[in-house]
């Protein structure tokens, strides 16, 4: 029973509304799928079947205002990654299913190795994932993060031993 609420939760497309973008992990996915190159942004068509807005509205921006903003902040956290929010860009909407190939060619094009174009992109996402930017650079993100999980692997081993 479970099984299948969890295949149609997955089988669900993904919309997020302006006013809910928090910057997870799966909404900054689908913003660089969805909103990153587009001037308006996606209709939720699936559950109404009406595509057009709801015409005229009182507001304190103008519609495209907060696209250009969402948009203007996504690039502005993934510019901060340098090349690692170029390399999870790239691996993001280029999609096709097969990764380490993907992965391979980054790698060959920078002159470095898959493992670390796959370390550089999930540390991009973790950066730019959160209500507000972060405080520290990317560098010392990714220093203080990798100290951290490393603790965490040293704690979880000394556990899985007393076992």
């Amino acid at each position: 029973m479970f099984a299948e609420c969890n295949e149609v939760r997955r089988m669900k497309e993904e919309y997020y509304r302006p006013g809910e973008i928090k910057y997870s992990p799966t909404q900054i996915r689908w913003l660089l799928r969805n909103v990153l190159f587009q001037s308006e942004w996606p209709s939720d068509h699936k559950t109404t079947g009406y595509t057009g807005g709801k015409g005229k509205t009182i507001g304190y921006h103008a519609k495209f205002e907060m696209i250009r903003m969402i948009i203007g902040e996504l690039n502005a956290r993934l510019q901060l990654c340098g090349k690692a929010g170029l390399y999870f860009e790239y691996l993001t909407l280029i999609d096709d299913g097969d990764k380490d190939y993907r992965l391979q060619r980054l790698a060959g094009y920078h002159g470095t190795t898959a493992r670390e174009v796959d370390y550089l992109s999930n540390m991009a996402i973790r950066y730019c994932c959160g209500f507000r930017r972060k405080r520290v650079t990317f560098k010392e993100f990714c220093a203080y993060t990798k100290t951290r999980d490393e603790k965490r692997k040293a704690n979880y081993k000394s556990k899985l031993e007393e076992m």
